[in-house]
């Protein structure tokens, strides 16, 4: 009898001692787990999985830093703020910008800078003090200790001279900024496929002819679905490794297409005018508002001859076309802007482009590359002394 009585222990012991490892093998990974999760939404801006596969509607992700804005389609969400990331938005709606008047004190000296995401600060994650325009100002209050300077990054991630334009007349104009530094590349590459070019009025449009953020259902979605998206979508920590893990939908195929993902082997050159026209507005509005107006060759990973591991950063199917037509295309904007800016007011920022050590992407730079555009860029406006004489 004891020996029966003495079974039923054993079992119990057993089961217990089951139970103990399996929560001493589980209990890590759901802390781990757990602990990714924080991070990725602390860190991270929130991303409906579902509506990036168009299996439905959903809000954009732009949503949570960006709102709707009658000029520029969107602009930053005023009082944002990612502390854990050291990334904000002023009360203006000015990303990575201290808060600042409309009215500009007398004898201060305002530097405006218009860009996309390179120029924000998003894309590379880079927190407020390591952005460049947060930086330019910092070495031109270091050279100029004795002058009041002030800036506003009116940058955003997305934004094209489509949008900057909007904003310059719209917003900018009226902190009356002294010296306009204008930052574009990437972004403007979007209508440079024949699809845009063709008919351009679907710019900023989405299916159902409208512009917001609610409803949001990509025309062309970025990703192809798995069956196992609606477990995933509840995790932004399981929905960032989902999109690591699984390639974007590439761009245009059809007539012309070679190569990997059915990539265009060029771009619509009709693209390179609507960004002549572009720079040739902004330095109209430049010199309506009394501005001084520089013009930066925004740096690229992508160059001629870039080793292929450096190429899978390098997201081409964004626009359509391959890696040899990208470059073209940066060669060409680089031209336009040489013959529409006076030299003396062009910043040549492609001694970075190539270089894997400064950029996270294909155009993003990461905080070493940011602190070298922000030298380059700082010291082509302290050559013109003029800029700092008292007003």
């Amino acid at each position: 009898m004891t020996g029966l009585a003495q079974e039923p222990r054993r079992k119990r012991r057993h089961k217990s001692r089951l139970i103990m490892a399996a929560v001493l093998i589980l209990l890590p990974m759901v802390l781990a787990f757990g602990a990714g999760e924080v991070w990725v939404r602390a860190y991270k801006i929130d991303i409906d999985l579902l509506s990036m596969t168009g299996d439905r509607p959903g809000q954009n992700p732009m949503a949570a830093w960006a709102v709707v804005d009658a000029f520029g389609a969107y602009r930053g969400r005023p009082g944002f703020e990612k502390a854990a990331w050291g990334k904000s938005i002023n009360n203006e709606g000015f990303i990575s910008t201290p808060d600042l008047s409309v009215e500009k004190p007398s004898g201060t000296l305002r530097v405006a800078f218009l860009g996309g995401s390179s120029t924000a600060g998003q894309g590379g994650d880079l927190a407020d003090v390591d952005t460049w325009p947060w930086q330019v100002a910092e070495a031109l209050r270091a050279s100029h200790p004795d002058r009041s300077i002030e800036f506003l990054n009116a940058g955003l991630g997305g934004y094209s001279s489509f949008e900057s334009m909007g904003m310059l007349w719209a917003r900018v104009r009226f902190f009356k900024p002294d010296v306009l530094v204008v930052c574009h590349g990437w972004n403007e590459l979007y209508y440079w496929k024949a699809s845009q070019m063709d008919d351009p009025t679907t710019w900023r449009r989405l299916s159902d002819g409208g512009w917001g953020f609610d409803g949001y259902l990509p025309k062309n979605p970025p990703l192809r679905p798995w069956p196992i998206d609606g477990l995933l979508h509840w995790s932004q920590l399981l929905t960032r490794a989902r999109l690591h893990l699984s390639p974007h939908v590439t761009g245009e195929a059809g007539s012309g297409a070679t190569g990997a993902g059915g990539l265009l082997d060029h771009y619509d050159p009709r693209g390179a005018d609507v960004w002549r026209t572009h720079l040739q507005l902004l330095s109209a509005t430049a010199d309506t508002i009394g501005a001084e107006l520089f013009v930066a060759k925004q740096p690229t990973l992508i160059v001629p001859d870039l080793s292929e591991d450096l190429r899978e950063r390098c997201q081409y199917s964004h626009h359509g076309f391959d890696h040899d037509a990208h470059v073209a295309a940066f060669d060409h904007l680089y031209r336009v802007v040489e013959e529409v800016v006076p030299e003396n007011r062009v910043i040549d920022l492609t001694s970075l482009s190539g270089r894997g050590d400064l950029f996270s992407d294909h155009v993003h730079p990461n905080p070493a590359g940011s602190g070298l555009i922000a030298e380059i860029v700082a010291d082509a406006l302290l050559r013109n002394s003029a800029l700092f004489s008292p007003r």
